[in-house]
């Protein structure tokens, strides 16, 4: 366990959305002040109680990934099988920056394993494997997405789908 703070970096504060108090991702939180920190911090929302980015959590991440550094935060879900990269939307391409794309392509090879790399940025969804980053485009953030790998011809081919409630549409390389 890492013994990191915030301190003046507050990048969830923007990139995230909060239903709780209808902020949009992308855009600041109204209770964010400047130089760091919530200005409702003793009753912020459980969303934000609960939220720990992969930087204040790991020690192999060094300085250069304080999310208002690298331009996105991560975070894992779906029961830490897929890592959320998250980024500012005023930077859309700082995750295909350097160090950062190469140890991100790294991280990706978990895919073979089953876990997921999801680029988020605003409702633009790219899914990221070992050879190739899938672009899915903008999507609905009520579908889901679901990526892995299929055997094709003996070959192991990756895939990403987006999934609706009423129809499944796929994109990418998705199986056929």
């Amino acid at each position: 366990m890492s013994e990191r703070s915030c301190g003046d970096c507050g990048m969830c504060c923007k990139v995230l959305h909060i239903s709780e108090l209808q902020k949009a991702a992308g855009v600041w939180c109204g209770h964010f002040k400047k130089g760091g920190g919530c200005g409702n911090y003793e009753a912020r929302p459980l969303a934000c109680r609960g939220f720990t980015c992969l930087w204040l959590d790991s020690v192999r991440l060094d300085d250069a990934w304080r999310p208002d550094r690298a331009g996105f935060l991560m975070y894992p879900d779906k029961d830490g099988k897929r890592l959320n990269v998250v980024v500012d939307t005023g930077k859309p391409t700082a995750w295909k920056r350097e160090p950062y794309y190469s140890k991100l392509k790294a991280m990706s090879q978990r895919a073979y394993d089953g876990y997921e790399l999801m680029i988020c940025i605003g409702d633009r969804r790219v899914v990221m494997f070992p050879s190739e980053d899938v672009d899915l485009g903008v999507l609905n953030p009520d579908h889901k997405v679901v990526s892995g790998y299929v055997e094709r011809d003996g070959v192991q081919v990756p895939f990403a789908m987006v999934l609706s409630d009423a129809s499944a549409s796929s994109a990418g390389n998705a199986p056929s």
